[in-house]
């Protein structure tokens, strides 16, 4: 057998010399977008944010140019096993047809997506996908209607001939002499070649790939959107589209639950009469509210702690083991509730049920995310003049969250780079904005709204408390004891158990740090914070030893100022109600919603001083818990039949969207 490893790198070489012509087709398309989308002075503004948008720009077109380019690769790596000198002649042909065609179907896709956005002001999306609903000739006429096809044609065939007549050139390119090297150094080459081709299809050499977080380099939203390239955003929309919920009829939901009709399963769900002359009426009638009223609206702060476990939370032993830190007479001083669980387990999910009481997987993946529904949180608040925003440290186009929630009654979204621009020597871990800087931004937010007038709602997520576990450099905090790693409870190796340790006390810590900054401020009279898990901690809790009931155990935390207290609440029986995420929107509306504004009422008021403990109940999709006292099975079927309308409801604003 001849070894080519002479041959082999020379044909890496026109490998990577096609691969620049398809970058600088991606270049191309991405300056017309700019010049297209972004002003001159916007630009200039955030002219600092110039080398992260050019680097990631780059890494997502090497990304895709890469996969495009995989079949070329792997078409090299054999010519080690060539036996003829003319075959590699012939893949230097196959590599010209084969980049002119395939170029030329990536400037197709590159001009569509132009047009799209002349249309929808967006890029490709899901609802892309919706053109192809026509049928073949609806579409056909489409696009003949409303686009320059043929002189769009005409530009792809352009450039594909064009590309073809390089083609010739580059192949003309050797290195040295053809047919040097042995076996040996051929094996050696073609494993370089497989490990740069690894790196550039993950786009990236760190533990995570390349993501939408990505696309965050700057403030601005119309930079950012310049920053992915069309393949990469048509594959993210195709991925939506595939996993786009099933719809079914009101009638299947119904019997699948085991309900004769929509009168039954209102009635199950004990909220509210059954009013209204069709199902979509009577579902929003049961599900919906009306606010009583409130003299005046304070702020509201809601944030989603990161695996904060109420395990963790209960294993603290005070100077023996210290995990409170400054959160410990916060604690005492205010509610906490003992018994609640997250509706969900994961991150993703639990932003979905908060804001929306989302009853399906990944609506913000879903070409229904652009569906506006009054089921958000943010929606009473806003008919009620809060401004409302949601904050987090992450780069919020993680899972679409930015763009879901832009639809859903949030005025503004902020994320790391907004934070890393306005706090002052804020730092980052690969997650997100450390929590410390965070809350010094959310204190900032509510200082800027007193200055304004109106009243604030947040929804705020916290991040460092997430692998890798990194921290910033200044970060005190107490040591972590035996009374820690040799806990029964724990498992996991000591640098394990350290890494969860130190993430607990730290996200303690900072909670702790902004209630006493809050406390001490002008908003303490005047701001309503409640504190929640997103899911408990991970990993390291070992439930051969740890009850069933904290494996979705979460604290949730709320401070309520004197006067804004409803009545008389007896600390110690109100902390033992069960509870979930489902329970918020219903415990906050009564102490900050206007009068005869409608909020979403699938769960408890945690706060109602005319309901008894057992009246409550905590559910999760993978556990149901009562109190020992209650009447667990018809709590939970007052639970399933509340789930259920809320599927109704939210199918019924799918269908409208389709």
């Amino acid at each position: 057998m001849k070894n080519n490893t002479i041959s082999l790198l020379t044909l890496y070489l026109h490998l990577w010399m096609y691969q620049l012509l398809g970058i600088a087709v991606f270049a191309i398309a991405r300056i017309a977008h700019v010049a297209n989308a972004v002003s001159v002075d916007t630009l200039l503004q955030h002219s600092d944010s110039f080398p992260l948008f050019l680097w990631n720009s780059w890494r997502f077109d090497a990304q895709a140019i890469t996969y495009v380019s995989l079949p070329m690769i792997l078409a090299i790596l054999a010519v080690p096993f060539f036996k003829r000198p003319q075959a590699v002649e012939r893949l230097k042909g196959v590599m010209r047809w084969y980049f002119a065609v395939m170029y030329a179907i990536l400037s197709a896709i590159v001009c569509a997506e132009f047009f799209f956005f002349d249309n929808f002001s967006s890029r490709y999306n899901v609802v892309f996908f919706d053109f192809f609903d026509e049928g073949p000739l609806g579409l056909l006429q489409t696009m003949v209607q409303d686009y320059p096809v043929f002189r769009i044609l005409a530009a792809i065939l352009l450039i594909a001939f064009l590309i073809f007549c390089v083609g010739r050139y580059i192949g003309r390119v050797v290195i040295g002499r053809h047919g040097g090297g042995n076996l040996v150094s051929s094996i050696v080459v073609c494993l370089l070649i497989a490990g740069l081709t690894f790196v550039f299809m993950r786009g990236s050499v760190t533990r995570y790939t390349l993501q939408v977080e990505a696309f965050m380099v700057s403030t601005d939203d119309n930079i950012n959107q310049a920053v992915p390239n069309a393949i990469y955003l048509l594959k993210k929309a195709y991925k939506e589209r595939k996993n786009s919920f099933m719809l079914q009829s009101d009638e299947h939901l119904l019997r699948k639950a085991g309900f004769a009709n929509i009168d039954e399963a209102i009635e199950a769900a004990a909220l509210a009469p059954v009013v209204g002359n069709d199902n979509r009426e009577k579902v929003e009638n049961a599900l919906f509210d009306k606010a009583k009223g409130v003299e005046k609206s304070p702020n509201v702060v809601v944030i989603l702690n990161e695996s904060w476990s109420r395990f963790l939370l209960e294993m603290d032993k005070g100077e023996k083991l210290d995990l409170l830190c400054s959160l410990r007479n916060h604690i005492a001083e205010d509610l906490l509730f003992e018994n609640i669980q997250s509706v969900r387990n994961g991150t993703i999910y639990s932003i979905e049920t908060v804001t929306m009481s989302m009853p399906y997987d990944k609506f913000f993946n879903s070409r229904y995310r652009f569906h506006r529904f009054d089921a958000s949180i943010a929606h009473p608040f806003k008919q009620s003049g809060y401004t409302t925003a949601f904050i987090t440290g992450m780069d919020p186009t993680w899972e679409n969250v930015k763009e879901g929630l832009s639809y859903q009654s949030f005025d503004t979204i902020i994320g790391r780079q907004n934070i890393l621009h306005s706090i002052d020597n804020s730092t980052t871990s690969a997650i997100g904005v450390y929590d410390e800087f965070l809350y010094e931004y959310i204190g900032e937010h509510l200082d800027r709204g007193a200055k304004s007038g109106k009243p604030q709602f947040v929804v705020a997520l916290t991040t460092t408390n997430h692998p890798p576990f990194t921290y910033p450099d200044n970060m005190q905090l107490p040591p972590l004891t035996d009374e820690w790693y040799s806990s029964p409870y724990l498992v996991g190796s000591e640098d394990v158990l350290r890494k969860y340790g130190l993430g607990a006390q730290y996200s303690n810590k900072c909670l702790g740090d902004f209630l006493t900054a809050l406390k001490a401020s002008q908003h303490a009279d005047n701001t309503i914070l409640l504190v929640v898990g997103d899911h408990n901690v991970r990993s390291i809790l070992d439930y051969e030893k740890v009850s069933k009931k904290y494996k979705h155990a979460v604290p949730l935390y709320m401070y309520i100022p004197q006067s804004l207290m409803p009545g008389k609440i007896d600390k110690e029986v109100v902390e033992q109600r069960y509870g979930s995420h489902f329970d918020i929107l219903p415990t906050l509306a009564p102490l900050c919603i206007g009068e005869g504004i409608g909020y979403l009422a699938v769960g408890n008021n945690l706060l109602d001083t005319t309901k008894c403990n057992e009246a409550y109940y905590s559910y999760n999709e993978k556990q149901f818990l009562v109190s020992s006292e209650a009447n667990a099975d018809s709590l939970e079927r007052i639970s399933a039949a509340r789930i259920l309308l809320m599927k109704i409801y939210y199918q019924q604003g799918f269908r409208e969207e389709r």
